[in-house]
């Protein structure tokens, strides 16, 4: 599969690392998830962003983000959602171009796309989708949110994607031989 920029995406719980991990562990994976948490590590540029422009109450005793609340917040809120989406993602993109730029193929996994969509060209979208309970369930007990959140999440995820036309969409609660057959055909 040499060659191949491939995006996988799906909302918070669908299983998108999983079914990256599984069927694409040849090639470089870049889950945008792990990018964010290490920008936002204390000392790195999301951090610091972060720290300038939020209230303590969004900080741990120990200097860490209260990671919970910032999500929380994040989908009760669309104009401060806005605000910190307007700090992290033009880091998150830029550390993706510095992973990307010498790679003839990789696979981003992201649950957010419009940005990416713009800026990058896929050869290949995949959208990984899951029955919703199955998502609450994974991500209640993943990130300890309440169910209210999590569908909050949900929508404000799978509203993202209404202009992206995946080119496969893999249901994690699927038969997995006959979706990855499916797969290989178009691979």
């Amino acid at each position: 599969m040499l060659g191949r920029k491939i995006l996988i995406y799906g909302s918070i719980g669908s299983g998108k690392t999983t079914f990256s991990k599984e069927t694409f562990n040849s090639l470089p994976l870049v889950e945008l998830d792990d990018v964010n948490r290490n920008l936002i590590e204390p000392g790195n540029p999301g951090y610091i962003q972060l720290k300038k422009n939020l209230s303590n109450e969004y900080f741990e005793t120990d200097g860490q983000i209260n990671k919970k609340k910032l999500k929380i917040n994040l989908f009760n809120d669309n104009v401060f959602r806005e605000k910190i989406e307007n700090i992290l993602h033009p880091l998150i993109f830029s550390e993706l171009q510095k992973i990307i730029e010498k790679k003839d193929s990789y696979v981003v996994i992201s649950p957010l796309i419009k940005l990416l969509s713009k800026k990058i060209k896929f050869d290949l979208k995949i959208k990984v989708i899951c029955n919703i309970n199955d998502q609450i369930k994974r991500v209640e007990s993943r990130d300890g949110l309440e169910k209210n959140t999590i569908k909050k999440i949900i929508a404000y995820q799978e509203n993202n994607y209404e202009l992206i036309e995946p080119d496969f969409i893999f249901d994690s609660a699927g038969d997995l031989e006959e979706q990855l057959i499916k797969l290989k055909n178009i691979l």
